[in-house]
C-alpha cells in the first residue's frame, strides 16, 4: 500500500513534468499555433469520446457505439456495437464521464443514488464503499448471503463474485469509467442474475481521453483523495494509466476507510482491428460499524453498537479485448479475462447464547446460573474467488430486404472457483464497545465452491419502416454450482458436498414506434419514441444458498453451512412500456411503466419451532414463492441558456410479497402474507439538481434527494414503525483559474439533517430484554472539502 502510493505520487509529478515540456514544445500532428500561444484543430474533429483511429476515420454501421452524437446503446455486455436509442425498447439510463464529474462523486454508487431513476442506497455499513445499491426493488451488495438481482459489468466482463454474486463497489475504479448504462430489466443478453437491471461499465483509453489530469482534495474527519490519469497514442499505439489513493476517518468511531486503486490500458488499432489490454489493481481495508439500536442513537447520533468490522479486498484483474471488421457491415468481438480476488472479513457480534448480560467480560447463557459466556464473539472468514472466461459475438447490419437490421449472435464460458472459510473466537467488550479476542480461532467451515455458466445467445432488431423497430432476443443459460467440502467427507451428515445444475432459455421480445414519424408531422416534439418489451432472467441459487437449504439442518449464514438440498432457479418476467422525446436541447423527457414478477424466489426462512437444533436467528434458504415489483419512472433534463444544466427523476417502486411464509429476523419468526411490502425498498424517490455558471468560469451546483419511508429489514410483515423519509441536500462549485487549473469544493448534507438510510429489526443485548428493537444506520453529518486539480488535454 504504501508502494502504491509512492508509485502514484512520483507519477504525478514526472507526467506532470512531461506534459508541460509536451505542450509547450510539440504541438500534435494536424495541429498549428496561433497567436495566443493555443493549438487549434486543422483537420476534421472527431465526437468528443470517438476512438480516435491513425486512418481516416469512417463511420462504419457496427461501430456506431463509438459516435456519441448517434445517441447509441449497447444491446450486449461486449459492448462493441449497440443500436440507436429510437431501436431500444426499454428505458435505459446512461451518463459519461463528464456528468459524473459533475456531481464530484466518490464512486458509482453515489453517483447513481443522487442522478439516476429508481436507485436508492441503503447504507447498512456505513462506508461510503459499501452501500447496498438497489435499482427497481432489486439489489447489488458486497454482504455475503444477500438476494442479489442486478448484474454488474466492466468491459464486457461480469464482476459479481463468482461465491455468492456480491458487488464489491470498492473494486471498480471510477477514475478511469468512461461511461455506464443501466440497463432495465430481466435483459436475458446479461445474462445471469439479471432480474431486474444490469448495470455496464467501459472503461477510458489512450485514443478517447488524452492528455493529464490530476487532482487532490481534503477535508471533513480526516478525508485525502489523490486522483491521477494519463492517456496518450503514438501511430496506432495508446495507452491509458490512472490511479486513486483514498483516506477517511470516519464520522464514527472505528470506520476509517483506505481505498487503493490502479487502472492500466493499451491498445493497438487500425481500420478494421481494436485490441485492447487492460489491468485493474485494488487494495483496500474499510471499517463500517453498521446499525445501532434505536434508543442509542437518540443519545448519541455516532454511537456503534459493537466494533470493528473490517473488509480488506485486494484484486487483480486482467481483461483482453478486440473486435475486427470482416466487412463493413460484419464485426467479430469478444474478451477473455482472470479475475483474482482476495477477501478478508472479522464481523463483531454479540454472543447469541447469551442470554443475560452481566457487562462487558461475562454474561449468563439462560441454561443455569453458573453457566458464564463471554458477551462477545469475532466471526473472521476468507475468500480467494479466481474468474476466469472467454466471450464472443458476432454482429451483422447486412439489410434484408432492402429494410435496416442488426443480428448479434454469440455466447461464451465463464468459471469460478472460491476457496472460503469460516472461523470465530469468543470475545469480550471494552466500554467503548470494541470487541477483544479472548480464545483462539476454531474453524467451522472451508469449502471450495465452483461455478461454471456457459451460454448461447442470438438478437436480431429488424427495421420494418423507419419508424417502427421489432426486437427479438434468446439467450440459452446454463450454469453448474459445486461445493467441495474439506473439513466433512462425501455422505457424512454434515457434508457440504453438492453439484447441482441449473439451466433455461430466455426470451425477450420488443417493440418501438415513433408515431409522428409515422404520421409525417412536424412538431416541436422531437424524437417522440412509445415502446413495449417482454422479457425473462433467472438466477442459479449460489453456493451459500444451496448450502443453507435444509429445514432439519438450519445454519445462520454465513457462520455455518449444513448439508441441503439444491433450491430450485429464480425466474423473473417483466413488462414495460414508455415513451421518450424531447423539445430541444432545452428539455429531454422519458416516462416508463414496468412490472417484475419472481417466480421460485429464495428467501431466508424461518427455523421450525419445534426442531431441537434451532437456534435464535437459525433459518434455511427455500423457495418460497412469488414477488412482484412494479413501479414508474419519469426523468427531465437539459441544457438552458447555455449555461445553465439541469434534471429532474423520479422513481416510484411497489415491492410486495405475493406468497405466504414464514420467515425468520433477529427476534424470531413472522409470517408475510400477500400484498406485504419488502422491506429496504422505499416507495418513492425524488431527485433534482442543476450546475450554473454564475459569472465567467464560475460554477455553482446543487442537488437535492427526497426518499420516502422504508420498512426495516425483518419486518417483512409490516407491523413496526416505518423508517421515516428523508431530504438532503448537497452543494458543489468550482472556479476555472487558468486553461490548466481549476479549484473546487463541496459539501454534503449541508443542512446537516440526522436521517436514516437503513434500518433491522433485533433486540437490544446491553439491555437484557427481549423486546423488539430496531437497529439503526444513521446517515453521515455535514461534511465539507476542497482542492484542486490540473489538466493538459493533449
Amino acid at each position: 500500500m504504501v508502494l502504491f502510493r509512492l508509485w502514484l505520487m512520483v507519477s504525478i509529478l514526472a507526467l506532470s513534468a512531461l506534459v508541460r515540456v509536451e505542450a509547450a514544445d510539440a504541438m500534435p500532428d494536424g495541429q498549428e499555433q496561433t497567436n495566443d500561444g493555443e493549438a487549434q484543430q486543422t483537420k476534421t474533429a472527431k465526437p468528443a469520446n470517438a476512438k480516435e483511429s491513425p486512418e481516416p476515420y469512417a463511420a462504419h454501421a457496427v461501430d456506431a457505439f463509438e459516435l456519441p452524437e448517434v445517441d447509441v446503446v449497447s444491446t450486449t455486455p461486449v459492448g462493441t456495437t449497440g443500436l440507436a436509442l429510437k431501436k431500444i425498447s426499454g428505458n435505459v439510463q446512461s451518463a459519461e464521464d463528464e456528468e459524473i464529474n459533475r456531481h464530484e462523486s466518490l464512486s458509482l454508487p453515489d453517483f447513481m443514488n443522487r442522478r439516476m431513476e429508481s436507485v436508492n442506497i441503503n447504507d447498512n455499513q456505513n462506508n461510503p464503499y459499501q452501500p447496498d445499491v438497489t435499482y427497481r426493488g432489486f439489489t447489488a451488495s458486497p454482504l455475503l448471503g444477500t438476494p442479489i438481482g442486478i448484474s454488474v459489468y466492466q468491459d464486457g466482463v461480469r464482476v459479481n463474485e463468482p461465491f455468492g454474486d456480491t458487488v464489491n463497489w470498492d473494486l471498480i475504479p471510477q477514475i478511469a469509467v468512461a461511461n455506464m448504462e443501466m440497463m432495465p430489466g430481466s435483459n436475458p443478453l446479461f445474462g445471469l442474475n439479471t432480474l431486474g437491471g444490469a448495470l455496464s461499465v467501459r472503461t477510458k483509453s489512450g485514443f478517447s481521453h488524452p492528455g493529464f489530469h490530476a487532482q487532490a482534495y481534503g477535508g471533513s474527519y480526516g478525508r485525502q483523495a489523490y486522483q491521477a490519469e494519463y492517456g496518450g497514442s503514438s501511430g496506432k499505439f495508446d495507452w491509458y494509466f490512472a490511479g486513486n489513493v483514498f483516506q477517511d476517518a470516519g464520522w464514527r468511531p472505528y470506520s476509517p476507510t483506505g481505498v487503493n486503486q490502479g487502472f492500466g490500458k493499451v491498445g493497438w488499432e487500425n481500420a478494421k482491428t481494436d485490441l485492447d489490454l487492460s489491468f485493474t489493481f485494488a487494495d483496500n481495508n474499510m471499517q463500517g460499524v453498521g446499525p445501532t439500536p434505536q434508543n442509542m442513537l437518540q443519545q448519541n447520533w455516532s454511537s456503534i453498537f459493537t466494533a470493528p468490522d473490517i473488509t480488506r479486498n485486494t484484486l487483480y484483474f486482467f481483461n483482453l479485448k478486440g473486435s475486427h471488421l470482416l466487412t463493413d457491415e460484419l464485426q467479430i468481438s469478444g474478451n477473455a479475462y482472470n479475475r483474482n480476488n482476495a477477501t478478508y472479513n472479522l464481523n463483531s457480534n454479540t454472543n447469541g447464547q447469551c442470554q443475560v448480560y452481566l457487562n462487558g467480560n461475562e454474561c449468563l447463557d439462560g441454561s443455569t446460573p453458573a453457566n458464564v459466556l463471554t458477551p462477545g464473539v469475532f466471526q473472521a472468514s476468507w475468500g480467494k474467488q479466481n474468474g476466469t472466461g472467454v466471450n464472443l459475438q458476432l454482429t451483422s447490419d447486412y439489410k434484408i430486404a432492402g429494410h435496416e437490421n442488426q443480428f448479434v449472435t454469440g455466447g461464451g464460458f465463464n468459471y469460478g472457483k472460491t476457496d472460503y472459510s469460516v472461523a470465530s473466537q469468543n470475545a469480550v467488550i471494552n466500554a467503548n464497545l470494541y470487541e477483544l479476542a479472548s480464545s483462539p480461532l476454531t474453524t467451522s467451515v472451508m469449502i471450495t465452491g465452483q461455478n461454471a455458466y456457459s451460454n448461447v445467445f442470438a438478437t436480431d432488431t429488424f427495421s420494418v419502416y423507419s419508424w417502427l423497430h421489432v426486437n427479438g432476443s434468446l439467450n440459452w443459460l446454463q450454469a453448474q454450482v459445486k461445493t467441495v467440502d474439506a473439513l466433512n467427507p462425501v455422505g457424512s451428515v454434515n457434508s457440504l458436498n453438492d453439484n447441482s445444475h441449473y439451466q433455461r432459455l430466455n426470451p425477450a421480445i420488443g417493440v418501438t414506434f415513433n408515431p409522428l414519424d409515422a404520421l409525417e408531422l412536424d412538431t416541436p416534439l422531437k424524437d417522440f419514441t412509445t415502446y413495449f418489451n417482454y422479457n425473462e432472467g433467472f438466477r442459479a441459487p449460489t453456493a451459500v444458498e444451496n448450502s443453507c437449504a435444509n429445514p432439519n439442518a438450519p445454519c445462520s449464514l454465513p457462520s455455518s453451512m449444513t448439508s441441503d438440498p439444491p433450491l430450485k432457479a429464480v425466474v423473473s418476467h417483466t413488462f414495460e412500456t414508455g415513451m421518450r422525446g424531447n423539445f430541444s436541447q432545452a428539455l429531454k423527457w422519458n416516462f416508463a411503466v414496468y412490472q417484475t414478477r419472481n417466480t421460485n424466489d429464495i428467501l431466508f426462512v424461518n427455523c421450525p419451532v419445534n426442531n431441537p437444533l434451532c437456534t435464535m436467528n437459525s433459518g434455511y434458504f427455500q423457495n418460497v414463492g412469488a414477488t412482484l415489483r412494479q413501479g414508474l419512472e419519469l426523468g427531465l433534463n437539459g441544457v438552458m441558456l447555455e449555461s445553465l444544466n439541469w434534471y429532474v427523476s423520479y422513481g416510484f417502486v411497489d415491492a410486495t410479497y405475493q406468497s405466504s411464509a414464514m420467515l425468520t429476523n433477529g427476534i424470531g419468526s413472522e409470517t408475510v402474507t400477500p400484498g406485504n411490502r419488502i422491506p429496504s425498498i422505499p416507495q418513492n424517490t425524488l431527485k433534482f439538481g442543476a450546475e450554473y455558471e454564475i459569472f465567467p468560469d464560475f460554477f455553482l451546483g446543487s442537488d437535492v434527494q427526497y426518499v420516502s419511508s422504508q420498512y426495516a429489514r425483518g419486518d417483512d410483515q409490516n407491523i413496526y414503525p416505518q423508517i421515516p423519509a428523508y431530504t438532503l441536500l448537497n452543494l458543489n462549485s468550482r472556479y476555472v483559474l487558468t486553461k490548466n487549473v481549476e479549484l473546487f469544493a463541496m459539501g454534503r448534507n449541508v443542512l446537516d439533517n440526522h436521517y436514516l438510510s437503513y434500518g433491522q429489526m433485533g433486540q437490544n443485548f446491553y439491555q437484557n430484554i427481549n423486546q423488539p428493537t430496531q437497529y439503526q444506520g444513521p446517515g453521515a453529518v455535514a461534511t465539507g472539502y476542497a482542492g484542486i486539480r490540473v489538466h493538459w488535454d493533449l
